[in-house]
């Protein structure tokens, strides 16, 4: 079952007002505590091109020194990545982000996983554009799903289209 609790948390609040001047958004954020320090564990999206290694070190450079401040002499490690090709969704959040993108669902009420593009998504539920429902082959222009019969979810890429 998907959560849906990111935009609750202060940790996501502050990182995505501190980069989304920038043109980012938070996909996810999780902070560790360890004995010696503090972990954050980034992933940031882009939502007119793919993350490139360069933007990844842009969110760092923005990102770290403000935390090192923050935590003070404890130790800080950052690490900052892109939501990748297959994501698996955590957060129903994720659906307003990926507008557009790709995505395979599994449904409750259907019994079987359904691929389709969001087209959009509100606080209950997502709609689908193309959407095939895997085990029927039964095809749907538009489809909407509540998320409570979402079990799960995941971006997804058909390797065959891109050229």
């Amino acid at each position: 079952m998907l959560r849906n609790e990111i935009k609750e948390n202060s940790l996501f609040t502050q990182v995505q007002d501190l980069i989304a001047p920038m043109g980012y958004k938070v996909v996810d954020v999780q902070k560790r505590e360890t004995p010696g320090g503090v972990e954050l564990y980034l992933t940031v999206f882009l939502a007119d091109r793919d993350v490139t290694t360069d933007d990844l070190a842009e969110v760092y450079n923005i990102v770290y020194p403000r935390y090192q401040v923050i935590f003070g002499r404890r130790d800080l490690t950052l690490e900052v990545s892109s939501p990748g090709m297959q994501r698996n969704f955590k957060d129903v959040y994720e659906f307003t982000l990926f507008k557009g993108k790709l995505v395979k669902v599994y449904s409750s009420t259907y019994s079987s996983n359904i691929e389709g593009i969001i087209s959009d998504a509100d606080d209950n539920g997502v709609t689908l554009t193309s959407a095939v429902v895997q085990d029927t082959g039964e095809s749907f222009e538009t489809l909407s799903l509540s998320y409570d019969e979402i079990q799960k979810a995941k971006l997804t890429y058909r390797w065959e289209e891109k050229k």
